[in-house]
C-alpha cells in the first residue's frame, strides 16, 4: 500500500508540474476561479478533520492490523490537505484578487454551504467510543464525501474547462477506494458476530441524516440542486455496499 501511495504522490506532483507549464489556469472559464475560492479552497479544513479522526481511530484501534490501515488512511488525508493548500496557492498567483489563501477559514466558519460539514465533523471528532468513531467515519462520512462532495465538484470543474481538478480528485477517489476496501472487511468481520448488528445499525441511523444534511448544504452551494438527490442516492448506495459481505 505504501508503494501505491508513493506512486499516487508522484502522479499528483507530475500533474502540478505539467499543468503549471501549460498555464492551465488561464484557460479556465471566466468566473470559475471565484467559485473555486468558495467551494474548493476551504476543503483543506474538511480533509484535516478526516486526518484527525483517522488518527484517533488508529490510536484507539484494538489490533495492529486495524491501526496499520488507519495510519495509511491518515497519511492519505494529510496528502489531500497538502495538495489542496498547494493548489490554492497556485490559483492565488494567477488570481490574486479572489482571496485565495486568505479567506478559507472565514468561509469554513461562516459560509452557509460549509456549516453542515463543519458541524458534522466537529460532532464526529468528539466521539469517544472507538466503534462509533470507526462506523461514523468510515461507513458513513467518508463514503458520503466521496459521492456528494468530491464527485459533484469534479463534474462542475469539467463543465468549467478545469481539467486539473478532476484529475486531482481522481487520485483522491483512488485513495478513498482503498479506505473503503479495508473498512468493508472490518465491518464484515464485526457483523460475523450477530450481537454487533443492532449496535452498528443504530450508529449508522444516528450519523446518516446529519451527513446527508451536511452534504446537501454543500451541493446547494455548488448550485447542483437538480442533481443533488442523485448524488445523495449514490452516497446511500455506497454506504450500503460496505455492509454487504
Amino acid at each position: 500500500i505504501y508503494l501505491m501511495q508513493d506512486g499516487q504522490e508522484t502522479h499528483v506532483q507530475s500533474l502540478f508540474d505539467q499543468f503549471n507549464e501549460r498555464e492551465h489556469d488561464k484557460m479556465m472559464e471566466p468566473g470559475w476561479q471565484t467559485q473555486l475560492a468558495r467551494v474548493y479552497a476551504p476543503l483543506r479544513y474538511l480533509f484535516h478533520c478526516l486526518q484527525i479522526s483517522s488518527a484517533y481511530v488508529q490510536q484507539m484501534a484494538p489490533a495492529s492490523t486495524i491501526s496499520n490501515c488507519c495510519i495509511l488512511q491518515t497519511a492519505d488525508s494529510l496528502r489531500w490537505v497538502t495538495h489542496t493548500a498547494y493548489r490554492t496557492h497556485e490559483l492565488s498567483l494567477t488570481f490574486p484578487d479572489e482571496g485565495l489563501g486568505i479567506n478559507e477559514r472565514k468561509l469554513w466558519e461562516q459560509e452557509p454551504g460549509w456549516q453542515g460539514l463543519r458541524e458534522l465533523m466537529e460532532k464526529q471528532l468528539i466521539v469517544f467510543d472507538w466503534g462509533e468513531a470507526f462506523v461514523s467515519l468510515n461507513l458513513v462520512i467518508k463514503p458520503t464525501i466521496m459521492e456528494s462532495v468530491l464527485k459533484p465538484l469534479q463534474a462542475q470543474a469539467r463543465d468549467n474547462n478545469d481539467t486539473l481538478l478532476p484529475l486531482l480528485i481522481d487520485s483522491q477517489l483512488k485513495d478513498a477506494e482503498r479506505h473503503n476496501r479495508w473498512a468493508k472487511e472490518l465491518a464484515t468481520f464485526a457483523l460475523s458476530n450477530p450481537d454487533n448488528q443492532k449496535v452498528m445499525d443504530e450508529w449508522i441511523e444516528k450519523w446518516q441524516p446529519i451527513s446527508d444534511k451536511a452534504t446537501n448544504d454543500y451541493l446547494s452551494m455548488l448550485r447542483v440542486d437538480e442533481e443533488s438527490s442523485q448524488y445523495l442516492k449514490n452516497s446511500s448506495s455506497l454506504r450500503a455496499s460496505l455492509l454487504v459481505a
